[in-house]
């Protein structure tokens, strides 16, 4: 297990709105995921993801269930086959506004495992994982200029 106790420096979030196109550059269009904090000031973190992963994120959030199992799914139930649990998903970092960094925290025995990833898929997978939640670090609000929320006096 990690030392930091959940929810120490993170911002709790919930999927506030998924756009599967936006223009991202002349000619070109990407998605986008709208990350609202759960919690009083209630920031937004805007993240343009992949069209496909905009897709996916989407249809987990409305709760579409796919003919097939996506490659998230997949990574889901491999998870739960190896007797493991996604606890909860963190973006972790920001560089230049734009290019964010996510980890995806398994448990499995009682300890924790992270794993890095791409903040789009680690949103998609915890919409699958029941029970599994994510975070915004507060350093991510504070690069985005969103400040830290206000101390409790």
């Amino acid at each position: 297990m990690t030392d930091e106790p959940i929810g120490a420096g993170l911002a709790r979030v919930s999927v506030a709105e998924v756009r599967t196109a936006v223009p991202a550059s002349p000619g070109v269009e990407a998605g986008m995921v709208t990350l609202r904090e759960d919690a009083d000031p209630y920031r937004s973190v805007q993240i343009v993801i992949g069209q496909p992963e905009a897709r996916a994120i989407q249809a987990a959030w409305s709760g579409q269930i796919g003919r097939r199992p996506s490659t998230w799914d997949l990574f889901v139930s491999a998870i739960g086959i190896l007797d493991a649990t996604l606890d909860r998903v963190v973006i972790t970092a920001v560089e230049e506004g734009r290019h964010f960094y996510a980890n995806v925290e398994l448990v499995r025995d009682g300890q924790r495992r992270v794993l890095s990833a791409r903040p789009s898929d680690a949103v998609a997978l915890a919409l699958r994982a029941y029970g599994a939640e994510i975070y915004v670090a507060e350093q991510v609000m504070v690069d985005l200029g969103l400040g830290a929320p206000p101390l409790d006096n």
